[in-house]
């Protein structure tokens, strides 16, 4: 293998012209630097792989001397430690995700190949196939994953699983916050982070394909502690997010984590049933008011028929507006007949102050609002997971 500061990349491409515009490319890019190996044929191409490893193959699906899916099968075949990146043309791409269904790590359209960033996709790929190399090598352990959802939309279900996820990280415990959405996630902007990959990148994937390495390779350490999964960040990446795809995700993640924090949209999906069926607590969020109270009532039928166990469900009451009459916890926990998780203190001017990347719970520790996300994390660690006492 090449130095760490130098990948080794073999461009199999049997147009000249193309070749040429990658290696011109690729040769402005910044370090690790990326050399090129170029061959126009796929028989030479595979004589090049048995002759020595390669980080990465960019590979023309459609060759003098094989086409289509074959081309990619035969590489494969050929390189098992290496990434394999599909370069195919805007009318090919479902065969470019067939190809990725089928272990490519990473296809480009022929017509984003003047892209800048064309350099820096083919070596987060070869970085994603090492990271899959070595945490197949790792012990799969078992953690546990907890559910989120909003009684209704802006209740701060998000705020809330990104201040827990930094809180239970800090604890010692090994975090993945997972925004499990079809389109527009907002950990991006919670997080002030642009993720290469997100939860998009997943459903390219039959759900039945998808693994613990390429649940991990999505995976974004966003410097709190913890790591994330990234809801879809452009409209282009929005799709439908089915039962069968949020089922492997879950499976995958509870590999990877102790703590699993599902972020949920507060519209109830089918996939949604997934996540009760799977979590081993769920939490439903709303604000401390009658509104709250009426939206939780509401909410409530359709989690116990997805399966949420009274023994493993609970609110949490936020308190959004500090100078509005608050329902009392025993109030809720009467009328909905589950206990609470927390009743958290408004914090809005925190919350809006906090300009930094970092959730309030480590830029702020000391806030009212920090010191009861640090004791529902406590409350969470225990098992069963404590609820409040009145």
């Amino acid at each position: 293998m090449e130095q760490e500061s130098e990948y080794s990349v073999l461009l199999v491409e049997d147009e000249p012209d193309a070749a040429k515009l990658v290696q011109y490319i690729l040769s402005k890019g910044s370090a690790p630097r990326l050399a090129i190996d170029w061959t126009p044929d796929l028989h030479s191409g595979l004589e090049r792989l048995a002759a020595r490893d390669f980080d990465a193959v960019l590979l023309d699906l459609n060759l003098p001397d094989s086409t289509g899916f074959d081309t990619f099968a035969r590489v494969r075949q050929q390189t098992a430690e290496g990434a394999v990146i599909v370069l195919t043309s805007q009318e090919d791409e479902a065969l470019a995700l067939q190809a990725v269904r089928s272990g490519a790590d990473e296809y480009l359209i022929k017509s984003d190949i003047r892209d800048r960033y064309l350099a820096q996709r083919i070596r987060y790929a070869i970085e994603r196939k090492r990271l899959s190399r070595q945490t197949a090598m790792t012990p799969v352990h078992k953690g546990k994953i907890f559910g989120f959802i909003g009684a209704k939309g802006g209740v701060g279900t998000t705020t809330l699983v990104l201040n827990l996820a930094a809180a239970l990280a800090k604890a010692g415990e090994s975090v993945m916050a997972v925004e499990l959405i079809p389109d527009y996630g907002s950990f991006a902007a919670h997080l002030r982070r642009t993720p290469l990959w997100n939860s998009s990148t997943l459903l390219k994937t039959a759900a039945d394909a998808i693994t613990r390495e390429q649940l991990e390779s999505c995976l974004a350490d966003v410097g709190c502690g913890f790591r994330a999964l990234f809801g879809p960040q452009r409209p282009e990446d929005y799709s439908d997010l089915t039962p069968e795809h949020a089922r492997a995700v879950l499976r995958n993640a509870a590999t990877l984590a102790d703590f699993t924090l599902v972020d949920l949209p507060a519209s109830f999906a089918p996939y949604t049933t997934e996540v009760v069926l799977h979590a081993a607590f769920m939490t439903l969020v709303m604000e401390r008011d009658w509104l709250g109270l009426h939206s939780g009532l509401a909410k409530l039928p359709l989690l116990k028929s997805a399966g949420a166990r009274d023994s493993a469900f609970a609110i949490a009451l936020v308190n959004k507006t500090p100078h509005v009459e608050m329902l009392p916890e025993p109030e809720f926990a009467r009328q909905l007949g589950c206990g609470v998780l927390a009743a958290i203190p408004a914090a809005g001017d925190l919350l809006a102050a906090n300009y930094g990347p970092e959730p309030v719970v480590l830029n702020r520790p000391d806030a009212a609002y920090s010191e009861c996300i640090y004791e529902m994390a406590n409350r969470f660690s225990a098992d069963p997971v404590r609820l409040l006492r009145f």
